[in-house]
C-alpha cells in the first residue's frame, strides 16, 4: 500500500461513520424543524429567515454569508450535532419528506447555488453537477482560501447532499476545486481539507480513489 493511502485512511475517520450511515443512530419522529424549514413553516435561528427570504435576500451579500455563524446547519442539515444548538440533527423520515417535496428539494438546490456563488463557483449543469467559476471568481476564491471556517461548512454541504438525494453533485465539485487547487493554483490552502475529509465523503469508493490518485500525481 502506498504511503499517501495510509495518510488518508486515519484521516478519514471523521467520514467513516457518516458513510455507513451512522451505525446505531435511531430517527426521532418527534423531531421535524428540517422538514419544517425546508417547507417554508418556519424560520432559521438564531437571527434567521425563512429559506425563501435567504435566497432572495441573502444570495450575493457575501458579508453576510461569511460572518453569520447560524444559517448553515439549516439550508445544510445532518445527522451528526452542528456548532448551532438552535438547529437539530437531521432525521432519516425528514430527509425522505425532503426528498419526497419538489419544492423543497428545489430549495436545498437553490441553498447549493447560493454557496457556490459565495464561494466563487456555478452550477453549469444541474444534471451532472459540473461546476464553473464564477463571474466573482477572484473575490470569493480569496476569501475562500484565507477564510478557513468555511473548510467545515463544505464538509457539512458535502454531507449534507449526500444525504439529501443529490450525491452526484459533490464529486464534480471536488474535481472543480482539486483542479483550481492542483492545477491553476488558484486555491491551494483548500487541498488539505480536500484531501483528508472532502473527498471522504464520497460514498463510491472509486471515486474516492480516483481523486486521491489525481491529488498524489499533481503533488
Amino acid at each position: 500500500m502506498k504511503k499517501w493511502n495510509l495518510r488518508k485512511r486515519h484521516s478519514d475517520k471523521d467520514t467513516e461513520e457518516y458513510r455507513k450511515g451512522y451505525p446505531g443512530k435511531k430517527d426521532d419522529p418527534k423531531l421535524k424543524d428540517n422538514l419544517k424549514f425546508y417547507t417554508g413553516e418556519i424560520q432559521s435561528t438564531p437571527e434567521g429567515a425563512f429559506i425563501d427570504e435567504i435566497h432572495t435576500d441573502w444570495w450575493g451579500d457575501y458579508k453576510l454569508l461569511e460572518r453569520h455563524h447560524g444559517y448553515i446547519q439549516w439550508i445544510f442539515p445532518i445527522r451528526a450535532e452542528g456548532m448551532n444548538w438552535q438547529a437539530q440533527p437531521l432525521q432519516l423520515h425528514e430527509a425522505e419528506g425532503i426528498k419526497n417535496d419538489p419544492k423543497a428539494m428545489a430549495r436545498v438546490m437553490k441553498s447549493y447555488e447560493m454557496m457556490l456563488d459565495f464561494y466563487g463557483m456555478k452550477l453549469k449543469d444541474p444534471t451532472t453537477g459540473v461546476v464553473e467559476r464564477s463571474k466573482n471568481w477572484q473575490e470569493c476564491f480569496h476569501n475562500l482560501s484565507w477564510s478557513s471556517h468555511n473548510y467545515l461548512r463544505i464538509t457539512r454541504i458535502l454531507k449534507s447532499l449526500g444525504e439529501l438525494g443529490l450525491e452526484h453533485l459533490k464529486k464534480p465539485l471536488l474535481e472543480f476545486v482539486l483542479h483550481e487547487a492542483v492545477v491553476k493554483g488558484t486555491l491551494k490552502r483548500t487541498l488539505n481539507s480536500c484531501r483528508d475529509y472532502w473527498v471522504g465523503t464520497l460514498m463510491c469508493e472509486a471515486d474516492r480513489e480516483e481523486l486521491y490518485e489525481f491529488i498524489e500525481e499533481h503533488s
